[in-house]
């Protein structure tokens, strides 16, 4: 590690301090997310809880997003994403605290049957990247809330970013169709993504998913967008 070190060295993706892939003053950059809102009105919700009058049976029942996606984490994201994956999120998972990870314990208060299930890939894009930064994150998560991590969905196809698409019907458009459940689907699922933005990924899993059987979708997710 110390060849590899002195070979490749590290330099912060914010600032180009070396010795980390994100230093202690880039960190501080990170914004957490303090309050919670229902994924489809956005307004104030405990907890992220989809509320009453937001909800039907093929919905999201809950959201909840740990830091806001702002230039920085877009900067830690992007590199996750397509540079330097294990590596960066190695050193940045380390350095999240244990205040930002405690709103996870609302979890721990849901039926024990819960699993984590990460938004999959395309087969070709997995075959492209060699990894899927959603599983990262579960894998992440999972430390804290214990849960097994399932494979219960699959994506069809892969199709363009959210983030490039403007309006409210084209990214529902985008997403419609591009998952398949397989058979015996828990009751109760935790989808894991690495941003929220409009949701509609996240939204289109959660209807397949209960189609399939599952009772309750939660939405866990590094960024809110």
């Amino acid at each position: 590690m110390f060849i590899l070190d002195l070979l490749f060295p590290k330099f912060c993706l914010g600032c180009g301090y070396i010795g980390v892939y994100l230093c202690p003053s880039c960190l501080k950059k990170l914004e957490p997310v303090k309050q919670d809102v229902c994924l489809y009105c956005k307004k104030p919700s405990l907890l992220g809880l989809t509320h009453v009058n937001c909800g039907n049976k093929l919905n999201v029942d809950g959201m909840i997003t740990i830091y806001r996606y702002n230039p920085m984490l877009k900067i830690i994201i992007k590199n996750i994403k397509y540079r330097l994956a294990v590596q960066v999120w190695n050193d940045f998972y380390k350095m999240i605290s244990p205040e930002v990870i405690s709103k996870l314990d609302c979890y721990k208060n849901l039926p024990s049957d819960l699993v984590i299930q990460p938004i999959p890939l395309s087969k070709n894009k997995f075959n492209e990247r060699g990894f899927n930064q959603a599983s990262f994150i579960g894998t992440f998560f999972q430390k804290f809330l214990h849960f097994p991590i399932v494979n219960l969905l699959t994506r069809n196809t892969e199709v363009p970013a959210q983030a490039q698409i403007k309006n409210k019907k084209g990214r529902y458009l985008n997403t419609k169709g591009i998952f398949t459940a397989t058979q015996g689907v828990n009751p109760n699922v935790i989808l894991v993504d690495d941003i929220i933005t409009s949701g509609s990924t996240v939204k289109e899993a959660a209807k397949i998913l209960k189609r399939a059987g599952a009772k309750k979708v939660y939405v866990l997710a590094l960024a809110m967008g």
